[in-house]
């Protein structure tokens, strides 16, 4: 029994972090497809105060990405935080990941614990490296597979970070056993996905460039963006429902 309880507290836990990466990318998505300033950042149209609000609007999903984040026995907070600045970093470059970076680094800092220096440089690093990747890219979003291996990579930087900074290292270890995997996986999926429909949205609008040259409107919603919204709506409820389910089994074995 306590075999089968521990398989089904380690699934909860991987359900819930799914469920609610489901949830922040099924946000991102109506914010990116809905509100015109976060466009004109992507189409590379933006004013300074459109920057602003973008690496406001990206700041509060990454801390966002900490609050939904599932507390470990370690004192760690397996969460989704480096998302946001991965993909504002991809988007807007270097300096509006960092930006993103350092807001939920520095929340993630004052919130203490054995864990906040390195997890909060790992996030500010997460967005200064995207940054980067989108110099080296020429500007261009990653494809949907070299966004998901550049989300595993900085996942897997952020474990190095930790092991570096933490001890003693089996302490360290325990931390990144305990909580990378799911972030790896988690992040990866939020990556790719905010990559297909970043993709999706910029393609049609890049070839009604040359008829529409001030880009000051939104531009429609193509046949791909659509059926990749109803497809999250869609697995959000999944997960969702999977998630009260095991939560029931979980309670009715703990008080039959």
């Amino acid at each position: 029994m306590s075999t089968a309880n521990g398989f089904n507290a380690l699934l909860a836990e991987y359900l819930e972090l799914f469920a609610h990466t489901e949830i922040f990318i099924f946000v991102f998505m109506e914010i990116i497809t809905r509100i015109a300033t976060i466009q004109r950042v992507i189409f590379k149209k933006a004013m300074m105060k459109d920057y602003i609000i973008f690496v406001t609007v990206f700041g509060l999903f990454s801390i966002f990405g900490t609050y939904i984040g599932s507390p470990e026995s370690s004192g760690a907070i397996t969460n989704i935080r480096d998302l946001a600045p991965m993909v504002a970093g991809l988007v807007g470059g270097p300096v509006v990941g960092t930006a993103v970076g350092l807001i939920g680094g520095i929340h993630r800092l004052l919130l203490g614990g054995a864990t906040c220096v390195p997890c909060s440089l790992a996030t500010i690093f997460a967005g200064l490296i995207a940054g980067l990747v989108y110099k080296l890219n020429k500007g261009k979003m990653l494809g949907i597979i070299p966004a998901i291996l550049f989300a595993a990579s900085i996942e897997l930087l952020h474990a190095g970070v930790v092991l570096l900074i933490i001890s003693p290292f089996t302490f360290a270890l325990d931390i990144v056993l305990e909580t990378i995997p799911q972030m790896i996986i988690a992040v990866s999926l939020g990556m790719g996905i905010s990559a297909v429909i970043i993709n999706s949205i910029k393609e049609p609008a890049h070839l009604m460039g040359k008829s529409n040259d001030s880009g000051c409107s939104s531009p429609k919603l193509d046949e791909t963006t659509n059926s990749i919204l109803l497809g999250e709506k869609r697995i959000l409820t999944y997960f969702l429902v999977w998630l009260r389910t095991l939560t029931f089994i979980k309670r009715f074995q703990e008080h039959p």
